[in-house]
């Protein structure tokens, strides 16, 4: 499994607003892509809170982009501390052929859908920084910087150095979280709270 570093916000304003910020700065827009996730659970782990059933949590993943389409089986690994921040994260993933062919192997395997994700994923850098922009599901922004960027000629060596990111850049977020769980959020939303 490939471990890795990231943080999560969400984001105390529109879309459009968050764009004028960043340009402000000097991030340009490097790439935009669809995320399209269906999160599979076996029925028998439909248990506990929302963190833990994730954790064991099937995702097939269906990645659009510009001129290339992309279908994943994903794994996602989350261990948190007290205050249910991250404190270790990986992921195992592999391409598929067939997103419902997968779909009915995995129901034939005892797994149900959960919940499905849509993300319009807006990649933006600067020449030392690098910014995910998600918005989820028409409803809620965030912002993901991960440990290894893509465009910006950088890799962030610790959870501080990320989350000094979005506080020099003042990116206006909500609370003062910096693990947002999106997929807790969309459970909460679509089941209540558990």
């Amino acid at each position: 499994m490939n471990y890795e570093n990231e943080i999560t916000v969400e984001v105390d304003t529109s879309l459009e607003d968050l764009i004028d910020i960043i340009k402000s700065r000097g991030f340009k827009l490097k790439e935009t892509y669809d995320l399209n996730d269906i999160y599979l659970i076996n029925k028998n782990n439909k248990k506990g809170d929302y963190l833990s059933m994730l954790n064991k949590c099937v995702l097939i993943r269906d990645i659009i982009e510009e001129n290339k389409e992309t279908k994943m089986l994903t794994y996602k690994y989350k261990e948190y501390n007290e205050k249910k921040e991250i404190i270790k994260q990986g992921k195992v993933k592999i391409k598929i052929d067939d997103i419902d062919n997968s779909k009915f192997l995995f129901e034939k395997l005892d797994f149900e859908e959960l919940i499905r994700i849509n993300d319009h994923i807006l990649v933006y850098a600067t020449d030392k920084d690098e910014l995910v922009i998600q918005n989820v599901n028409n409803k809620h922004i965030y912002i993901e910087i991960e440990d290894k960027c893509n465009y910006a000629n950088k890799f962030y060596n610790s959870i501080d150095e990320m989350k000094n990111v979005i506080i020099d850049n003042n990116i206006p977020v909500k609370g003062n979280d910096f693990f947002v769980k999106k997929a807790e959020i969309e459970l909460q939303e679509t089941y209540g709270k558990n």
